[in-house]
């Protein structure tokens, strides 16, 4: 009996794309594929539904898969994305007591609850380590024993709209939220070699809006960070300097550092000097990492892949799924790669998701935006009377 189909749905700020699969015992099976840009090259994150939706549309019916699942998972990154490493603790029992399952999603909901402003919700949080009283630096404590838990975990979080906009994509389509995914969680799923899996990996996804930088050290992300930097952005300095439309600009700032054109190649290289500082800036407080990987369509520039590896002295790698080298050019397959990764990441994770989104119900619960509402309500009662 074959397993279910699963669907993930990227969302891009140039593009959309799908990808179907299904999971067997040691492998994923692609079942379809499809990608599809936006109608116009834009320099903010789509923000239209209907747009949207229509790409999305017309990546499904390119995938020709014959039957879809009535669940889809999203995966996507925004420019508006806000990144902190936050800690929270709650108590167990005044006995010491053994460390149950229950016990980590209690904690992990108190440390969203501190940390979300009214206006934002949980994309990704990735736990670094727990402690309590008699263990310290946990990875998994269930089983310990102690009377209270702590833990300390990187939160990325997003605009509450962002995921209203996917809810209203996803119900144009005739289908319902899964769960939603960051990107560099699912590039890093498909893209970081095991020999680099006990190492520190800095992942840098370029889209056209923005530029996702994270470090990766045993399959946790435990930094990550975002810079106002992506191809489109280039493409558009391009075209106000050198005087040309967005779409031409677009194609000659592909050509990268080896741009024939004086004027767009001193623009290119002004550029490239801007992420550079972004990435000295992301990386000055940390150890060097042991491998770089750069991925997004926005990497495609030419000669950007290996002038990021030489700023930081190690040599960069293109990053994409190993699965998508049948699915089309080179753009294709990276631009396939985070939603590949998606899939892989969700049949490795099946029936371990601590936080499982049920039907009809966000993992925005109302309960939790009801503490939220109260905890602002109680900080104008006091600033203000």
């Amino acid at each position: 009996m074959n397993p279910k189909p699963i669907l993930v749905i990227d969302v891009g700020s140039t593009k959309a794309c799908c990808v179907v699969g299904r999971a067997h015992a040691i492998d994923v099976e692609l079942l379809g594929w499809g990608l599809r840009p936006y109608p116009a090259p834009s320099t903010t994150w789509p923000c239209d539904a209907a747009m949207v939706a229509r790409s999305v549309e017309q990546a499904l019916e390119d995938a020709r898969v014959a039957s879809l699942p009535d669940r889809a998972i999203i995966v996507l990154s925004h420019p508006q994305l806000h990144h902190a490493r936050i800690a929270a603790q709650i108590d167990l029992a005044d006995e010491p007591v053994a460390v149950r399952s229950r016990d980590l999603v209690r904690l992990k909901t108190q440390a969203l609850s501190q940390a979300l402003s009214i206006d934002r919700d949980a994309l990704c949080l990735e736990a670094l380590g727990y402690a309590g009283n008699g263990f310290e630096g946990a990875n998994d404590p269930r089983g310990l024993i102690a009377t209270r838990l702590s833990g300390t975990f990187q939160l990325v979080s997003m605009p509450l709209a962002v995921r209203r906009m996917v809810t209203q994509v996803l119900d144009a389509l005739g289908l319902e939220l899964e769960r939603l995914i960051y990107s560099p969680q699912a590039i890093a799923a498909c893209c970081v070699e095991e020999a680099w899996l006990s190492k520190r990996v800095l992942l840098v996804d370029i889209g056209g809006c923005g530029t996702e930088m994270a470090v990766i050290e045993q399959s946790r992300l435990i930094r990550t960070g975002s810079a106002a930097w992506g191809g489109v952005l280039v493409a558009e300095q391009v075209a106000k300097t050198c005087r040309m439309t967005l779409d031409c600009a677009i194609t000659e700032s592909l050509e990268g550092l080896a741009s024939p054109k004086p004027s767009v190649k001193q623009v290119i290289e002004r550029q490239v000097g801007v992420l550079q500082q972004q990435l000295h800036g992301f990386l000055k407080d940390d150890p060097l990492p042991h491998a770089v990987i750069v991925t997004g369509r926005g990497a495609l520039m030419d000669g950007l892949v290996e002038c990021l590896g030489q700023m930081i002295e190690l040599k960069a790698t293109l990053g994409r799924s190993r699965r998508a080298q049948r699915t089309g050019d080179l753009a294709t397959q990276v631009g396939l790669t985070p939603a590949i990764g998606a899939l892989e990441l969700a049949c490795m994770q099946k029936g371990s998701d601590p936080f499982p989104t049920k039907r009809g119900q966000t993992p925005s619960t109302p309960s939790r935006l009801v503490d939220r509402l109260l905890d602002r309500t109680k900080t104008l009662l006091t600033e203000y009377f």
